[in-house]
């Protein structure tokens, strides 16, 4: 074809283009002879009578390819692929039937579908009845899928079941790792998959499934601290127990450090499913060392002396650690070796207890939190005592030796009181109490208990009123603590 010019190959591209676009089913209608024909009356025009070989060959070359293209689509079944919001649902023969489906499914019907045709051999039969299911649920934004049902309630819906059992598995995996200490890894709730038509925005990747699951069935309830608040009152006001508000809040370590306006949560947080494990290990723990008292009543109340120093040891443990969803609720020793004795301290005491107050004077509450201080205003009175913010039932010592001269109810707003006779014309009050442990004439020691903080009488909240007056008149009780 080295002496045909440039014009004739413009002609035979020209005529490639023209033939170019033939669908398989014209093919597959056209007659290779007729193609032939078409062929042979496009080369007549286009080239002339000098080119008549050349012409030729290019005749026979079409024909040929003609022929075999007829042959190739002969062999083919075509069909064509279905998708439905992206995703593949199935085959068909003909497009109309996508279409008149769409027709009649009306104007609520708002799926993106695509029909392409299949340049491929059909293996198999075309699924019609699979595709007109996928349109009805495009319609109605229903699909199936599995439900995991956690002691017979719809917790969540997955794509298949699969799936369902891939969230378990995470779920187990999250909590039990692959150390050999964890022995055992349950769910303790029952869990069974159900096949179910569900709408589609409901199902859930298998992390989100995850995350659904342990979330808590009830939303938390928060309660923000207030003045003279403490766990005991706290507890009362919601209907729980001082226990739970110590579990739900496990950062409250010293339940006497409640700050105004902290927020703590008040109700319990169980998630959907729990995963308990148990884990066995061994462990080194300190063997802590006791203190033991040898009571000297030569000694005045108060005034001590270490005979033996104490010292920790240590000891092995085989431990088996039980929890749920991470959070230990019991600890068994199972055998416990002493690798290292401890020591006990000793400590000779004195419990003489002279009638008067000696030596330093100690706190009569735990707590160090001063709510009101001494001198303060109170509209048109002022205050001659320091309130000291404790929780209901904190144990209330006496500030030192003396003798009980006043103890029950005092009418003038002290609610039960406490008042100790220390000498010298030195009196502490102790107000407000709940409990009230001694008699009138009852000789008491520094540091023994005495009574127990309350809010009763003229009070707004748990606290220990406490004053001191010295010959009858109040002073600053700061250097009497």
């Amino acid at each position: 074809m080295a002496d045909l010019n440039p014009e004739w190959h413009t002609h035979l591209r020209t005529f490639a283009v023209a033939n170019k676009d033939y669908t398989k089913e014209q093919l597959r209608q056209l007659h290779w002879k007729k193609l032939l024909q078409d062929v042979k009356g496009q080369i007549h025009h286009t080239f002339t009578v000098g080119k008549t070989a050349a012409a030729a060959a290019i005749v026979l070359v079409t024909a040929l390819g003609a022929f075999g293209i007829q042959h190739a689509v002969n062999k083919t079944t075509l069909y064509y692929k279905v998708y439905v919001d992206g995703q593949y649902v199935g085959d068909v023969k003909d497009p109309n039937f996508v279409y008149e489906k769409i027709a009649l499914l009306g104007d609520k019907f708002h799926a993106s579908v695509s029909v392409v045709p299949a340049h491929e051999r059909l293996r198999g039969s075309t699924s019609e009845a699979a595709v007109s299911l996928a349109l009805n649920d495009a319609l109605y934004a229903k699909r199936n899928a599995v439900v995991i049902r956690v002691n017979g309630d719809d917790a969540v819906a997955v794509q298949d079941e699969a799936a369902a059992q891939a969230v378990i598995d995470q779920l187990k995996a999250k909590f039990a790792s692959a150390d050999t200490a964890v022995q055992e890894v349950k769910i303790s709730q029952s869990i069974a998959f159900v096949k179910e038509r569900v709408n589609r925005d409901e199902v859930r990747s298998i992390d989100e499934a995850v995350a659904a699951l342990l979330q808590s069935k009830e939303k938390p309830k928060k309660y923000l601290v207030s003045r003279g608040d403490s766990l005991w009152t706290i507890a009362n006001r919601n209907h729980i127990s001082v226990e739970t508000l110590k579990q739900v809040n496990p950062q409250i370590t010293d339940e006497n450090a409640l700050q105004e306006g902290e927020e703590i949560a008040v109700n319990s947080s169980e998630p959907i499913v729990t995963v308990e494990t148990v884990e066995e290990l061994n462990r080194t723990v300190p063997l802590k060392f006791e203190t033991v008292y040898q009571d000297d009543a030569t000694m005045n109340k108060g005034e001590q002396q270490v005979l033996v120093e104490g010292h920790d040891g240590e000891s092995q443990q085989r431990v088996q650690i039980r929890k749920k969803n991470g959070v230990t609720y019991a600890e068994v020793v199972l055998s416990e070796q002493v690798l290292q004795p401890k020591t006990d301290q000793v400590i000779r005491r004195g419990v003489k207890i002279p009638g008067v107050a000696s030596g330093d004077w100690v706190w009569p509450v735990a707590s160090r939190t001063i709510s009101s201080t001494y001198g303060e205003w109170r509209g048109n009175s002022r205050h001659n005592a320091i309130d000291i913010s404790a929780a209901m039932g904190t144990p209330v010592y006496a500030s030192n030796n003396g003798r009980v001269i006043f103890a029950g109810w005092d009418n003038g707003g002290y609610g039960k009181c406490i008042r100790i006779d220390h000498g010298n014309g030195i009196v502490s009050i102790y107000g407000h109490l709940s409990v009230v442990g001694v008699s009138v004439g009852q000789t008491v020691g520094k540091g023994d208990l005495i009574g127990r903080v309350g809010s009763t009488g003229e009070s707004t909240g748990p606290h220990l009123h406490y004053e001191v007056r010295v010959n009858g008149v109040q002073v600053n009780p700061t250097p009497y603590m």
